[in-house]
């Protein structure tokens, strides 16, 4: 739609059917506002995997001077809009399924049917068009060169480090190292207030311990932002940083030996999967140095694109007419915004003095805190973790006063959280609160997840068709980590009541695609056995080993210990029976 001139026909006094009809036809695609980037050279990389880490990114080695031809770089993140144009023209068949519906663990669940244009997180025109691919940007520079003639493309990945770094080879950010993240929200649309508000209201998910957690500001975007929101860098570059991550040219490599030395992408890596930069909305802020890959059949909501464009003869420094057109819409729609963004109430502070109470014989848990001071709190959310460490999800809304009883309170250790509510947005989580250790009494089965305390523990769902390979599992949860299989030297500990002494027999129901070294269990801190798990057939298919021997435990309380010896496998539960 060419709103520019359908306004302003309609102040002509024509109807807004008349100015449609009287309006020019848009344009068959719409070239992006473009910056010059001038040539010049740069020490690429060395960055850190994140700010304020000692030791550097293994990815970003070795440090190596690369010299910059002259290009141009879109100022923005392709949108919806300019993608549009691609697909009317060509009738290109783009993804129709899509990693886009967060849920507590996050993008876990695989693709669904979700779009470009259809997904659950895109809502305007000028958000950067996703849940395309790498094809996808690929097939749309491509189209857009054989329309205006021009070379447009993916920028290379030195190229991208130049221009995010101002030609500067910096670490960190284009503003400076900003290692707290205190002003990153100027400049970028990261996982910060907004954002986490946002994910807990829409999805009951958290950033709280995922992947570098909050930056301690606020960007006024939940989800992907309308482009060019934020602060450029001094290039004049919308959006390198954050808000939608970067497909680029480059085949990926694991680090920097033989990479070209004139700013070229790298077409001799994995070309099964390419480069992407500049983190997203989804992130905490990445540094200009930062690298990632995604496989070609990735087709996620948080990877975008722009495009660069080769100088084939001196630069023309006029904008196409399609391109000014376009930001003078794109403007139109950022008033809009950052009137709603300036619209909403501040954040709450968060409560203070939560306090937990449980006992008398019954499960339920009263949880009390001080009224807050804020006059625009309405009431207050409360969040439970179901186990130590474990996701935080609602179970209750809007409560009035400062008192909540759970009554269905798992009997596992587990936590809760409070935060206070205006309007228009919630508090961060108050500080938590945990239930008294769970004491198991044996001999019996002990559930993995059922632990007191950890390091580097995750729980993970297991559906009860997952044990049909073999009988006698457990539905519900397990233990696992951040990649498939519990991480090496992480543990979990339990407390336990024995009703006797004697030798006692243990068993593990452990699931394993490739078998490992397993396990080390110790009682109160001496390590009495080592079982090793074999390859069960698959990450869902649970087999139940049987350690070898007997071990002797005395009557009266103990602390167990499971300590992974080896990554690669996962528990359901463990069990000690008394010897014969």
């Amino acid at each position: 739609m060419n709103t520019p001139h359908i306004l302003a026909l309609s102040l002509l006094g024509l109807s807004i059917q008349q100015a449609l009809a009287a309006a020019p036809a848009p344009a068959a695609y719409i070239e992006p506002p473009m910056v010059t980037v001038p040539s010049g050279e740069f020490q690429m990389g060395g960055g850190k995997p994140y700010m304020g880490e000692a030791a550097p990114d293994p990815k970003a080695l070795p440090i190596h001077k690369v010299k910059i031809k002259a290009f141009k770089l879109a100022k923005y993140e392709v949108t919806v809009a300019e993608f549009r144009r691609f697909i009317e023209a060509t009738g290109y068949k783009a993804p129709d399924q899509c990693i886009h519906q967060p849920n507590q663990g996050w993008f876990g669940q695989g693709p669904t049917q979700g779009s470009w244009d259809k997904n659950e997180l895109t809502t305007s025109e000028f958000q950067p068009a996703v849940c395309i691919g790498w094809a996808g940007a690929d097939a749309y520079a491509k189209w857009l060169s054989k329309q205006t003639g021009k070379s447009y493309r993916l920028a290379s990945e030195a190229e991208w480090e130049y221009a995010a770094s101002v030609g500067k080879g910096k670490p960190g950010f284009p503003f400076g190292e900003d290692v707290d993240q205190k002003r990153i929200c100027e400049y970028a649309n990261v996982s910060d207030q907004s954002a986490e508000h946002a994910a807990l209201e829409r999805f009951g998910a958290t950033y709280q311990g995922f992947m570098g957690g909050i930056s301690p500001c606020d960007d006024g975007a939940g989800f992907a932002s309308i482009v060019g929101m934020y602060k450029p860098n001094p290039l004049g570059l919308y959006d390198l940083i954050g808000n939608a991550s970067e497909f680029l040219q480059d085949c990926w490599s694991e680090n920097y030996e033989g990479a070209p030395a004139d700013g070229s992408a790298r077409l001799d890596g994995d070309c099964k999967q390419r480069v992407g930069r500049g983190g997203s909305w989804h992130w905490r802020g990445k540094t200009a140095t930062q690298r990632g890959a995604m496989p070609l059949d990735w087709v996620g909501v948080i990877e975008g694109f722009r495009l660069a464009q080769s100088l084939d003869k001196p630069a023309d420094k006029r904008s196409a007419p399609t391109a000014l057109a376009f930001e003078q819409e794109l403007k139109q729609a950022q008033s809009v915004e950052r009137a709603r963004r300036a619209s909403l109430q501040p954040f709450p502070q968060p409560p203070q003095g939560l306090q937990l109470t449980q006992g008398g014989g019954k499960a339920a848990v009263q949880l009390t805190w001080a009224a807050s001071p804020d006059p625009k709190v309405l009431g207050y959310h409360v969040f439970r973790s179901d186990s130590v460490g474990g996701d935080f999800v609602r179970i209750a809304s809007d409560v009035k006063t400062q008192r909540y009883v759970d009554e269905a309170a798992p009997a596992r250790k587990h936590s809760y959280v409070v935060v206070a509510v205006n309007r228009d947005r919630f508090s961060e989580f108050s500080a938590p609160v945990l239930t008294a250790d769970q004491v198991h009494a044996l001999p019996g089965r002990i559930q993995a997840e059922d632990f007191n305390r950890m390091d580097q523990a995750f729980v993970g769902k297991v559906a009860p068709q997952e044990d049909m390979e073999d009988a006698g599992g457990q539905a519900g949860l397990n233990l696992t980590g951040g990649a498939p299989g519990i991480a090496k030297d992480s543990w979990t500990e339990y407390s336990v009541e024995l009703q006797r002494a004697g030798n006692y027999r243990l068993s593990f129901r452990v699931a394993s695609l490739t078998g490992s070294k397993g396990l080390a269990l110790s009682v109160n801190g001496q390590q009495v056995l080592e079982q090793t798990v074999p390859a069960t057939g698959g990450w869902k298919i649970w087999q139940t080993v049987a350690a070898p021997g007997t071990i002797r435990l005395e009557a009266g309380r103990h602390v167990l210990r499971i300590r992974a010896i080896d990554l690669g496998w996962k528990l359901n539960w463990f069990e000690l029976e008394l010897a014969q």
